[in-house]
């Protein structure tokens, strides 16, 4: 499939996921730390759906994309898909799929995105991250429901994720499971054991970040800085 020009000079960077793409535009959020590390360049737009599996997503792309406009546009400079923690919840939870159906679930997801003109090349996914399970017990405690998560189980969906990724050659892959584990008291980067706390927040949009080098293109803040603009001429510019 031929990928449409952009139309426009604000190209996007489309994030897609469940709750922790969701919460990502709160104070701090990883989300917004792209958004204003991206100032003048692109627009993120954030598509993240709390509580939602990647069956859900998948349900629901074919939809988003027709509303957004991804083909008809075609500016989506990047997609960031971090999808997984809900699929691995355990049986006890309704919610649950099994790895491989996951992985069925975002080989869609993938195919979806190549669809409406973001092919694998502009594709990034995020794994799950690691479970504080003991914080996150004390959190379904605290609104009557059972826990429904292990760090062992979140790791199997992220491995498994991981060679997905390989496979179909989507841009990154950002692994989350061990790299919150190596740091230090890295049950503070998640504030009910699942989430990410501001701490935490700042350390995915670094690797985000940093996964996106190289797969955005290099691009100039839009339209002239202030100080290049003769106050006694200003740019008089007419409709594309």
């Amino acid at each position: 499939m031929a990928v449409p020009t952009p139309s426009s000079r604000w190209q996007r960077v489309y994030l897609l996921g469940d709750s922790l793409t969701q919460q990502s535009f709160s104070l701090g959020g990883w989300g917004a730390r792209l958004a204003d590390g991206y100032q003048r360049q692109f627009d993120v737009i954030n598509r993240g759906f709390s509580g939602y599996t990647s069956a859900y997503v998948a349900g629901i792309l074919p939809r988003l994309a027709e509303e957004d406009q991804l083909l008809l546009r075609g500016d989506v400079a990047a997609a960031v898909v971090t999808l997984g923690c809900n699929d691995a919840v355990l049986e006890v939870d309704p919610r649950h799929i099994p790895v491989d159906q996951y992985i069925h679930h975002m080989r869609t997801i993938s195919a979806q995105l190549v669809e409406a003109g973001v092919p694998v090349e502009k594709q990034v996914f995020v794994g799950t991250p690691p479970v504080a399970e003991a914080k996150w017990a004390d959190h379904c405690k605290s609104l009557g429901r059972e826990m429904n998560l292990s760090n062992d189980n979140t790791r199997l969906y992220s491995e498994a994720l991981s060679k997905l990724a390989a496979e179909i050659g989507v841009a990154r892959f950002v692994e989350l499971h061990s790299a919150v584990q190596r740091v230090d008291d890295w049950q503070n980067l998640l504030s009910d054991g699942l989430h990410l706390s501001p701490s935490g927040n700042e350390f995915v949009a670094e690797k985000i970040a940093q996964a996106l080098v190289g797969v955005l293109p290099a691009a100039q803040p839009a339209y002239p800085l202030w100080d290049a603009i003769d106050p006694k001429n200003p740019p008089r510019l007419d409709k594309a």
